[in-house]
């Protein structure tokens, strides 16, 4: 026990490993990290949709469809590890910022369906190329 104190005092850590937090703490940090994500999650949607001047309900959609990928599906397909994808662990999938330029590109040229289908894909190859990574190290 005096060895878990040292070593949190050495590296300023609040919490050990194992320690759980306040009730009142955890509820805090929680709903802190639930607004950090859900903007994460609907902005770039909105933007995309705003760009494309698309109409109330396809832009409801988009936003939908997002919150159900980024904040059901995937966490799920991350946390339960099916059929060799996912890494076990809680990590919420949100998207990257850089890609909207080129999905409003794509949506001005083609809509939806061009959207939809180069991320289709897109993340096949971005797949395929995870898998092959590991034999490019040597």
């Amino acid at each position: 026990m005096q060895e878990s104190q040292t070593a949190q005092s050495n590296t300023g850590l609040i919490y050990g490993l194992n320690d759980r937090p306040p009730v009142r703490e955890a509820i805090f940090a929680a709903i802190q990290h639930l607004l950090a994500i859900f903007v994460a999650i609907i902005t770039p949607p909105l933007i995309i949709a705003g760009a494309l001047k698309l109409d109330l309900e396809t832009t409801s959609f988009l936003v939908s469809m997002s919150l159900f990928a980024s904040g059901y599906f995937l966490p799920l397909l991350q946390c339960k590890r099916i059929g060799g994808i996912g890494t076990g662990l809680l990590c919420i999938q949100g998207t990257s910022f850089s890609f909207i330029g080129p999905i409003i590109s794509a949506g001005m040229l083609g809509g939806l369906p061009l959207i939809f289908g180069t991320c289709i894909v897109a993340s096949s190859v971005e797949m395929v190329i995870s898998r092959i990574l590991k034999y490019t190290r040597k």
